[in-house]
């Protein structure tokens, strides 16, 4: 019996030893995702009820499991937002901003979020998040334009003008869908790196106010050491339902992040 138990208990050890050797895998980045509306409050980010997740809050998350390359800390009414402070944007590795009006963040607050992108992190704007903050001129700076109305609610033509990037490889030259169509004012090309822009063709473009007729609908940027990803997208439910949508999200977030 003693030889058994000897070669028992060094396979025990043999096998706290690899177990010891082994690396614990990192946590995964946390990104922190705002929803909160000081104005206009969009149905894809209303929670049916307390302390359940809207649309868009539910599939951020999802994606964020299913891909393993991301948490989600939600930060949803006016007291969350409040509460957030400069060590808190500095736990997290990106914001996301799904959000309207000016958001009741310390003027303090403001400029941690922009230090923390200009020092590596990264910053997401969703659909609304250009209709944010229009008095603070470091945010349109940062997100590289502000929205400037919706003059077509329709199905409309994409047109795909970076096919290589992680947000944007899986769309093909073009497609169509079905979303509130934004414009935007301080913005120019030459500040950002255009992926999707509306094809003019598809819609009527005499309600557009650009002369040039240039509707880009996503776009990323470099903001010091940091990344900026945004996508004029998202309005509309099913566009949250739509798998286009959602893997044009997920490698916008993930290059936001550090991903190549």
């Amino acid at each position: 019996m003693r030889p058994r138990l000897h070669t028992l208990g060094l396979l025990v050890l043999t096998a706290a030893v690899v177990l010891a050797a082994t690396p614990a895998r990192p946590a995964p980045p946390r990104v922190l995702m705002v929803t909160y509306s000081a104005g206009y409050q969009h149905e894809v980010v209303r929670r049916p009820a307390i302390g359940t997740l809207s649309t868009a809050e539910r599939v951020v998350a999802e994606l964020g499991r299913r891909s393993r390359s991301f948490e989600v800390t939600h930060v949803s009414t006016r007291a969350d937002v409040e509460r957030i402070t400069a060590d808190s944007v500095r736990a997290h590795r990106a914001l996301l901003f799904f959000t309207t009006g000016e958001l009741p963040i310390a003027a303090a607050v403001r400029q941690a979020i922009f230090q923390a992108v200009r020092d590596g992190g990264g910053f997401i704007g969703v659909h609304s998040a250009t209709d944010t903050w229009y008095a603070v001129a470091a945010y349109r700076e940062l997100l590289g334009g502000s929205f400037d109305g919706h003059p077509w609610h329709q199905r409309a033509a994409v047109i795909v003008e970076d096919p290589t990037h992680p947000a944007t490889r899986h769309l093909g030259k073009a497609f169509e869908i079905t979303d509130e169509i934004y414009q935007f004012r301080d913005w120019s090309r030459t500040r950002v790196h255009v992926l999707l822009r509306l094809d003019p063709r598809s819609v009527d473009v005499g309600r557009g106010r650009r002369p040039d007729q240039d509707y880009a609908l996503s776009w990323i940027r470099l903001d010091g050491r940091g990344r900026v990803f945004y996508t004029a997208l998202g309005h509309e439910p099913a566009v949250w339902a739509d798998e286009r949508f959602q893997a044009h999200l997920l490698g916008g977030i993930q290059w936001a992040l550090g991903s190549p």
